[in-house]
């Protein structure tokens, strides 16, 4: 399935660069998803089709300074299409192939 590439004005560039990098490893299925961040899904009810609408189109995208690794790490919040706030940490991380996008955790 595309994803529909929304930016929102609202973000500053590093952000926008960010969220960019994040919607093109989902894409490329260039994506880790921690053990925590699906437990915490599951705990919530949530499905992943509801993150992708909030990456899709978030309502914020925040610099949440490195991880333990020194990784960049964003914090990203929305409304799922059930009107549901959603808001995950994800790093941004490579590998020997690219770029790849590491989901730590949701509320």
């Amino acid at each position: 399935m595309p994803m529909m590439v929304y930016i929102t004005t609202s973000m500053n560039a590093k952000a926008r660069r960010a969220l960019g990098i994040a919607r093109q490893c989902v894409a490329a299925e260039r994506i880790m998803v921690l053990p925590h961040f699906t437990r915490r899904m599951d705990k919530r009810g949530l499905v992943w089709p509801e993150v992708l609408v909030v990456l899709d189109d978030p309502e914020d995208v925040r610099d949440g300074g490195l991880d333990h690794f020194d990784r960049p790490k964003w914090i990203v919040s929305g409304t799922a299409a059930d009107g549901l706030g959603i808001e995950f940490v994800c790093v941004l991380d490579k590998d020997e192939h690219g770029n790849i996008t590491v989901f730590i955790t949701i509320d």
